[in-house]
């Protein structure tokens, strides 16, 4: 992947269209978006403090994101001569002789 030319800092950040959604419109949406790719909600309990993770934790942090997080990381600019560090490399299995 190649990264896009660094943004200007003079360059407007737009407020993220879901901010203008209630909270059942934005758990919809959410809900449709994960289903289109595959990923249900169904297995999860609605609320439970003790599971690793509840439908209830998903979309709030979902939420989150595309109020808030969007826009911070539409802002973000990348330098493109920095590499990013290749944090977890493929193991690659040993060559066997024939």
């Amino acid at each position: 992947m190649v990264p896009s030319p660094p943004r200007s800092s003079s360059s407007p950040v737009r407020p993220s269209p879901a901010a203008d959604l209630s909270d059942a419109e934005l758990n919809q949406y959410i809900i449709t978006r994960l289903r289109l790719a595959g990923v249900s909600l169904d297995p999860l309990p609605e609320r439970d403090p003790d599971a690793p993770a509840d439908r209830e934790r998903v979309l709030n942090s979902a939420r989150s994101l595309l109020r808030g997080g969007a826009a911070a990381l539409s802002a973000l600019e990348l330098d493109p001569q920095d590499w990013p560090p290749v944090l977890y490399p493929a193991a690659l299995p040993p060559v066997e002789e024939r």
